[in-house]
């Protein structure tokens, strides 16, 4: 895909070409990769575009261009409304055991329309030092060894890499081996003494958090909001985690996997565009990608199965 891409995009092997990918498509590896911890657990998270167009909405509301404080406010306030909608999905699915996608479904509406609200049109600020999540060297002031280092690693890039180094250490500690016996098994989980309520909760935070980083880059990228930011984020986070191995029954994949589903995804579509085909193509490529993983994932349990009980 990589090589189909630089045929028909004559600058994609380039610095800046590299650099423009990284800032188009690690948007889509951040949500997914909050919405593998959904899915392993077990659960999905149908809200998480319209969390995304909230807590955007909230941020650009808040600064002011010529403010620097506000930027912090306006992240500490989005940070509480990531908070606020991890605990509604989260104690309205683990706690009072509303099946995830009616929760979630529910729920997208309320973010929706609070996004709305507070922007009713595209609009917003942002004041300058926020502007460096999308790149170092809209900073003003900022030291030359921060703008080489954007030059060849973008901070959406060390974002995202942190978050993969936060998965990591977290698939290894209590919680993540939790995570995965509630997505396999819940009530063999709960039975085992594991507070598979909390355990969703937490993967729903998780979740929040990716949501967040995201909104921020799309503030500092755009300078702006709209609620609509993120209509197209919630089924491809889906489809790309689902393209990377992450089974939608819980209790299989890892982020990595979701890093290689959300590239496939979004080269898929790169290739769709620069090919001239009409863009209501992509959704139904996309649609083809998602069954055709399905498929090879039932074939291969099934096969699994079939040698275990021929072992057996």
């Amino acid at each position: 895909m990589v090589l189909i891409t630089a045929f028909l995009q004559d600058n994609l092997l380039t610095q800046r070409g590299l650099i423009n990918i990284v800032n188009s498509y690690f948007p889509l590896v951040l949500m997914t990769i909050g919405q593998t911890a959904v899915l392993i657990s077990g659960c999905i998270d149908l809200s998480s575009g319209a969390a995304l167009s909230l807590i955007s909405c909230v941020l650009a509301s808040t600064m002011q261009a010529g403010d620097p404080v506000s930027g912090w406010v306006a992240i500490g306030l989005a940070a509480a409304m990531a908070l606020a909608t991890a605990l509604m999905n989260g104690f309205i699915v683990g706690i009072r055991r509303v099946p995830p996608v009616i929760a979630t479904y529910a729920t997208s509406f309320i973010y929706l329309g609070a996004a709305l609200f507070i922007l009713p049109r595209p609009g917003g600020e942002c004041t300058n030092w926020v502007t460096g999540f999308y790149r170092f060297s809209s900073v003003d002031g900022a030291p030359q060894w921060l703008q080489t280092l954007g030059g060849y690693l973008p901070p959406i890039a060390i974002v995202t890499l942190l978050m993969l180094l936060i998965w990591s250490f977290m698939r290894r500690t209590r919680f993540g081996r939790y995570l995965y016996a509630t997505g396999s098994n819940e009530t063999s989980a709960y039975f085992s003494g594991i507070p598979t309520a909390r355990v969703r909760m937490g993967a729903y935070l998780f979740n929040a958090l990716c949501i967040l980083l995201t909104a921020i880059f799309f503030v500092a990228q755009n300078q702006t909001a709209d609620y609509q930011f993120g209509d197209a984020y919630t089924l491809k986070s889906i489809a790309a985690a689902v393209i990377g191995g992450v089974a939608m029954t819980g209790g299989r994949g890892s982020a990595v996997g979701a890093l290689i589903g959300a590239l496939i995804l979004s080269f898929v579509n790169k290739i769709i565009f620069f090919s001239g085909l009409p863009n209501a193509y992509q959704t139904l490529v996309n649609g083809v990608i998602v069954i055709a993983s399905l498929l090879v994932s039932y074939l291969y349990t099934f096969a699994n199965r079939r040698i275990k009980e021929r072992k057996g």
